[in-house]
C-alpha cells in the first residue's frame, strides 16, 4: 500500500519539470529547423515504474503531453503534461530529423491530500516520432516523497507512447486527468 501511495505521488510530480538553464549562445543558427516533425499534442499512455528498497511497481497512465518548440535555437524543445503542471517545464534538444534528448531537470510539489512533498529529478531521456507514427518518450530519473519522518527516495522510467491530436497547442490548464491502474 506504502508503495501505491509512493507510485502516484511520483506520478503527480512527472507533469512539468525542467529547469532555468537558458538555452542557445545568442549566435546565429544554421541548423534546419526539425521541430514541427515532433511538437504537437499527444494523447500518451504507458508504464510507470518506481523501485525503491529491491521492490518495483509498475503503474498504467494516461495524459496529454505537449511538446512544443522552445526559443534559444532551432533545436530547443519544451514538454509539458496537461495533467500536472509545475513552474518549469522539461527541456529538450532535436538530436536528428525526428528525434529528440530531454535535458535533466527537476520539480516538486506540494500534494495536499497526503501532506507530502514530492521531488522528481529527470536524469535522462529521449523521444522520437517516425513521419506520420506515434511519440514514443522515456524519462528516468530518481523521485523523493517526503511525507514520513524521513524521506523517501528511489528511481524510476516512464515509457510513453502518444497520438498525435492535431493541436498544434493546448490552453495552460491544469485540469488533473491523471488516470491510474495497478496492473
Amino acid at each position: 500500500m506504502r508503495m501505491r501511495m509512493l507510485l502516484a505521488s511520483a506520478l503527480l510530480v512527472l507533469g512539468g519539470c525542467g529547469d532555468d538553464d537558458a538555452e542557445g549562445d545568442g549566435g546565429e543558427d544554421n541548423t534546419t529547423d526539425h521541430r514541427s516533425n515532433v511538437t504537437g499534442a499527444y494523447d500518451s499512455t504507458g508504464t510507470l515504474s518506481a523501485s525503491l528498497n529491491g521492490q518495483t511497481e509498475n503503474a498504467e497512465l494516461e495524459d496529454t503531453v505537449r511538446i512544443s518548440a522552445a526559443s534559444g535555437s532551432k533545436s530547443a524543445l519544451s514538454i509539458r503534461s496537461q495533467s500536472v503542471t509545475c513552474a518549469q517545464d522539461l527541456r529538450a534538444t532535436m538530436t536528428g530529423e525526428n528525434t529528440f534528448s530531454v535535458s535533466e531537470g527537476s520539480c516538486e510539489v506540494f500534494i495536499e491530500e497526503n501532506n507530502c512533498t514530492a521531488n522528481l529529478s529527470v536524469t535522462s531521456g529521449r523521444g522520437s516520432r517516425a513521419t506520420n507514427g506515434p511519440l514514443q518518450l522515456t524519462l528516468e530519473g530518481k523521485f523523493t516523497l517526503t511525507c514520513f519522518p524521513l524521506p523517501v527516495v528511489g528511481d524510476f522510467t516512464l515509457l510513453l507512447t502518444g497520438t498525435r491530436t492535431g493541436a498544434e497547442s493546448l490552453p495552460d490548464v491544469e485540469a488533473l486527468r491523471l488516470h491510474v491502474t495497478r496492473p
